[in-house]
């Protein structure tokens, strides 16, 4: 800033206006005071629900921010987000921040942007900033355009494409070749110092129209006259935001309040209704409602039927908002002075302590006979409130209470079961009565509470048995107890599930048991359910007795049998199941079947699941929801019960950061686009390659990095990539943001990249083509040449004898070579199993240590070792033995990738080198062969012959050498072994790189 009297004033004038704020809105004298609501006419739209319910997330400097105060928020064309900040414009595609704070680039007086605009007809960036400055960047180059001395706090493009600008002295409209018109107060502006500019858009009945808000009011722009004209309606006071609504109404908000214009021309008439302010920004949301942002309010929403605000204490960064926009997935940013946020009104609604409950981690949710919805999680119980939930915590029992289950009985009475305290009565959210250890029981864990319709009869499952308790106001008293003396299959109880008959199915992490009712009223014989005659299914989690069958919920997938008949389905992994383990199970009213699991939110559909049931289809179809579908987590946890259908037919889950929520009746209509993907750079080791460019022959490596421009759920994003003229077929990259190509021949090629979210449809795809030529020698006519010159100087020179002995000769070289080959083969191949050896996978192993530290890519290494294989020849003889190894060889190599190079390590043991590739994706590759080799079925040696294996990972470090991985490796190998065996371990060094 220039040390003069023209530049300090501005700047204390704008840094006054910017951070000090007013009064509430003062209240228009002639407005009847019988007409102040919470609720405002002018606005007709309806919000789905609350804006503390919205998914929010916010960033700041620790996200990689260069500063925290986000001054503005723009869209470009291909979907990048760009944020005017203190430390230079920024660019943001989801998932990382470029920052634009080099002067000597950007060409700005300043580094600090206090406005950032987008030119939709050229997709030019245009940033604003103190000192005059105004640059513009097209994508490649920043062009410098210095206004004047003042701060740039505005810049619009208008109907017409020109470019205006706000500042502390004037406004200015900028022509294309960078010559400017200044219009000051004798152009008819209110004040000099413009803080606002708006380019109205042309919606019908009203014309575009260019305003602009001033320190002492506002004005429009005249093109005819090339004046400003004050409208007079509104009080000459700071003008804070401008914004032209869908339905035609005209909004502004000043120090003196928030007013609006119906129909053009019109006077501008002030709220009349309270709204907290002075409003500092204003957009409209998707849903048509009107959303401000305030000074120290935080945000609000203004809708026909409410008006909600959210602050600090619900997840904004910071209470004063600077700016508010809808990009175009209609997700809402928040820019503040301490970050920026996003909220949208996903499928899922996700409730955390920021919505009121006592603690994140919920292992219990169910609903009360008034349609109450009552949550217990690790710290406590809560019950839904207003705007959320409330906790319960009247009584000291309840202030750090570990809950397990939940119980409603009535309109009145819950029961809690907990970790600790065994079960509690809450009678009005007051405890009234206990059952633990003091009062009776063997164990003070209780797991499950289950009442018995039309009875004050509770089950109670525990650790040690299942309990028959009876629950009265002000007593809880234990009846009986059930245990595997009584014939029980065991005594740890994690689910219980009443049929249609009055039995009971009762569940552990190991184990069913079939409770048959007897004559005499609630008394059960117990029988233990055998699982392994068809499921491999043991830890159960969860059951639902529904239309006549009963429905559990496993570690193995769903197990379903009709009451009527003996006969059990199990529908898993095999049928279509992305995964197996769940830990809930519900229908909604459609008889949709919903599962929740570790891995997300299935929902199987109802034609789906009956024609599966009725053997007309070997799989089933689905839906997985996960946190792109506003979940707070994917993650859901078990408890008693941990899923609920309240009274609207919503279903609720326990998860571990919160509780989850979906209306079953929006699936249908829920859809994300898949968004855009932009092949940010293609690099090569020559430098940068353009798209439509030329290959250097010279060239061994050509790296891709894309991007899909989605803020739904960025990190979620999925990726496919291609390169037709080398391979046709679509490569899964998960969510890796670069792909890497070595050594490709000559010839012509595109690459191309397409994107989704999880469960969506593939986006159509981004291409980039490019050649690369061949070599002189490569050429035809060159091998033309060499061929026609070594025939005549052979026709020529070589008399016929000579040519048949050179031809003896070199068959006798070829021989020498086949066979030295073929020795060199056998020295690198394992006798028994056709693999690699152990010399050849050491050779290997050094030369991609090479390569990836050539290049810098990502190299993993697995060791893999078969458990109890002694145990196995002991059984087998070492014959039965080797015939077990060659099969389990075959396995791995089948499960691997075609890039990966399995070798026999030694004995049992067998190693796999994973090119190109980091520790996580090597543990899903990892992981597939460890599930394979336990499901691998070996016909000669019967049902009972069952091989695991336990695998050591570990990934390249930077100057690290071969032997150092294998020790890593073997250590995690290792720590597999002691773990238990039959699982995969990574080494930690690869986790903390």
């Amino acid at each position: 800033m220039r040390n003069d009297g023209i530049g300090w004033l501005a700047l204390s004038v704008a840094l006054f206006l910017i951070s000090v704020p007013a009064p509430l809105f003062a209240q228009s004298s002639d407005i009847p005071e019988d007409t102040v609501s919470n609720s405002s006419p002018l606005v007709t739209s309806v919000a789905s629900k609350p804006l503390n319910q919205h998914a929010l997330r916010s960033w700041s400097t620790r996200d990689g921010l260069p500063h925290n105060s986000v001054n503005r928020i723009a869209q470009s064309n291909e979907g990048y987000l760009w944020l005017a900040t203190w430390e230079g414009p920024v660019r943001y595609n989801g998932r990382e921040f470029v920052v634009f704070d080099n002067i000597d680039i950007t060409k700005m007086p300043e580094q600090g942007a206090l406005d950032l605009a987008i030119d939709k007809n050229t997709n030019t960036v245009i940033v604003g900033g103190p000192r005059g400055g105004w640059v513009t960047f097209d994508g490649k180059e920043w062009q410098p355009n210095n206004l004047d001395s003042g701060y740039v706090f505005e810049t619009v493009i208008n109907d017409l494409g020109e470019r205006w600008a706000a500042t502390a002295n004037g406004v200015f409209r900028i022509a294309a070749d960078g010559s400017h018109t200044h219009y000051t107060t004798a152009h008819g502006l209110p004040a000099d110092f413009s803080f606002r500019l708006y380019a109205a858009p042309d919606l019908g009945k009203r014309q575009p129209r260019l305003w602009v808000g001033t320190e002492s009011g506002v004005a429009y722009y005249d093109g005819v006259s090339d004046q400003f004209i004050p409208e007079r309606s509104i009080p000459s006071v700071q003008i804070r935001a401008l914004r032209l609504l869908s339905n035609g109404m005209m909004v502004i908000a000043s120090d003196d309040g928030m007013f609006f214009q119906n129909q053009p021309d019109q006077p501008f008439r002030p709220w009349p209704y309270p709204v907290n302010g002075p409003i500092t920004a204003i957009e409209e949301g998707p849903e048509g409602c009107l959303w401000v942002g305030t000074f120290e309010y935080g945000l609000g929403r203004l809708c026909s039927d409410s008006q909600d605000w959210i602050s600090v204490a619900d997840g904004l960064p910071n209470s004063h908002v600077l700016d508010i926009f809808k990009d175009r997935e209609n997700n809402m940013w928040v820019s503040t002075h301490g970050g920026f946020a996003q909220l949208r009104d996903s499928l899922f609604t996700s409730f955390t302590p920021n919505q009121g409950l006592k603690g994140s981690y919920v292992r219990s949710i169910n609903v009360d006979d008034s349609g109450l919805l009552w949550v217990g999680t690790n710290d406590g119980v809560s019950r839904r409130a207003a705007r959320g939930f409330e906790a319960v915590e009247n009584d000291p029992l309840l202030e750090a209470l570990s809950v397990l289950s939940i119980e409603p009985v009535g309109e009145d009475i819950v029961y809690v079961g907990t970790y600790t305290e065994g079960v509690l009565q809450l009678t009005n959210g007051k405890v009234t009565a206990q059952l633990g250890r003091q009062q009776g029981l063997t164990h003070s864990e209780v797991r499950v509470v289950k009442s018995i319709p039309g009875t004050s009869l509770l089950l109670l499952g525990t650790p040690n048995g299942l309990i028959l308790a009876e629950g009265m106001p002000g007593s809880i008293r234990p009846l009986k107890r059930y245990t595997v003396a009584d014939g029980m299959a065991s005594d740890f109880v994690t689910s219980i599930t009443i049929d249609g008959e009055g039995s009971l199915w009762v569940t552990s992490t190991s184990s069913m048991t079939y409770f048959a009712l007897t004559e005499q009223p609630y008394s059960w014989i117990p029988k233990p359910v055998d699982l392994a005659s068809f499921t491999n299914a043991r830890n159960t989690f969860a059951g639902v007795f529904h239309q006549d069958s009963v429905w559990f919920a496993t570690d193995q997938g769903l197990l379903t049998r009709s009451i009527e008949t003996p006969n059990w389905r199990w529908l898993s992994r095999r049928d279509g199941l992305p995964f197996d383990k769940s830990f809930t199970i519900n229908f909604d009213a459609n008889e949709n079947l919903w599962l929740g699991g570790s891995r997300g939110i299935l929902r199987i559909p109802a034609d789906d699941l009956q024609a599966w049931l009725k053997k007309e289809v070997d799989t089933v179809g689905y839906q997985l929801f996960t946190e792109a579908d506003g979940m707070i987590t994917r993650q859901l946890t078990t408890g008693g019960p941990a899923s609920v259908v309240d009274r609207d037919g919503h279903i609720w889950f326990a998860a571990a950061l919160g509780a989850v929520a979906v209306d079953p009746t929006q699936v249908e209509d829920h859809g994300v686009q898949s968004p855009p993907a932009v092949i940010e750079s293609v690099r090569t080791d020559m430098g940068i390659l353009a798209n439509g460019g030329e290959l250097d022959p010279n060239s061994s490596r050509v790296e891709f990095r894309y991007v899909g421009l989605g803020y739904y759920m960025p990190e979620h994003i999925l990726y496919q990539v291609r390169l037709r003229g080398f391979d046709d077929n679509w490569i899964d990259r998960g969510r890796i943001l670069n792909t890497e190509y070595t050594a490709l021949p000559a010839g012509e090629y595109t690459f191309s990249v397409r994107t989704k979210y999880p469960g969506g449809q593939w986006s159509l795809p981004t291409d980039f083509h490019f050649h690369k030529p061949a070599y002189f020698y490569q050429q035809p006519w060159f091998w033309f040449v060499l061929v026609m010159g070594a025939l005549t100087i052979t026709a020529s020179s070589v008399h016929w004898r000579i040519r048949a002995l050179e031809n003896t000769r070199k068959r006798l070289q070829k021989m020498v070579r086949e066979q030295t080959q073929e020795l060199e083969t056998l020295a690198l191949q394992d006798a028994l199993t056709g693999l690699a050896n152990r010399r050849a996978f050491d050779q290997r192993l050094g030369e991609e240590v090479r390569r990836g530290k050539r290049h810098q890519t990502s190299l993993t290494i697995g060791l893999l070792d078969l458990d109890h294989f002694k145990a196995i020849n002991d059984r087998y003889l070492h014959a039965g033995g080797d015939q077990i190894l060659k099969q389990i060889s075959r396995i791995i190599q089948a499960t691997v990738r075609d890039i990966d190079v399995v070798a026999r390590w030694g004995g049992e043991e067998f190693a796999v080198i994973l090119p190109h590739t980091n520790v996580y994706e090597a543990r899903r590759i990892l992981e597939r062969v460890r599930i394979a080799v336990e499901e691998a079925q070996f016909e000669d040696f019967g049902r009972d012959a069952q091989v695991t294996v336990s695998i050591g990972i570990a990934e390249l470090q930077r100057n690290e050498s071969a032997e150092e991985l294998l020790i890593r490796a073997d250590r995690a190998l290792y720590h597999a072994k002691g773990d238990g065996r039959n699982c995969l371990v990574i080494d930690t060094a690869a986790l903390n790189s």
